[in-house]
C-alpha cells in the first residue's frame, strides 16, 4: 500500500514539473520604448518592421525566438542606430534622442524594470 502512495507522490511531483516546463515554452514580449521627440522605425530581424511613434512604446507579444543582430531603429530625421546583439523574448529596447539601449530581460527582472 505505501509503495503505490510512493509512486502516486512522483507522478504527482513529475506531472507538476512538466507543467512549469510547458509555462516556461509559451513566449514573453519584446518591448520598445521610444523616448525621443519624433517617431522611429524598429526593424528586427528579416522580417519583423514596426513603427513606434513618439513619447510611445510598442510590444511584441509571445516571442518564442530571438531575433537575429542586427537591431536597426531609423529616426524620422534619417539617422541609423544599429545594435550588434539579438533581441530575445523578455528584452526591452529603450530609445532617447541620442541612443538606443537594449535592456536584457535578466537585467529587467533583477532592477524590476
Amino acid at each position: 500500500m505505501r509503495a503505490g502512495r510512493g509512486r502516486a507522490a512522483v507522478w504527482v511531483v513529475v506531472g507538476t514539473g512538466l507543467l512549469a516546463l510547458a509555462g516556461c515554452a509559451s513566449g514573453a514580449d519584446i518591448e520598445i520604448d521610444n523616448r525621443a521627440d519624433a517617431d522611429v522605425t524598429v526593424r528586427l530581424g528579416d522580417d519583423e518592421q514596426t513603427e513606434v511613434p513618439d513619447d510611445g512604446g510598442t510590444a511584441l507579444l509571445d516571442v518564442t525566438e530571438c531575433y537575429a543582430s542586427p537591431a536597426v531603429i531609423t529616426y524620422a530625421d534619417g539617422r541609423v542606430v544599429e545594435l550588434d546583439d539579438d533581441v530575445c523574448p523578455g528584452d526591452l529596447l529603450r530609445v532617447t534622442d541620442d541612443d538606443v539601449v537594449l535592456v536584457r530581460a535578466a537585467d529587467r527582472v533583477e532592477a524590476g524594470a
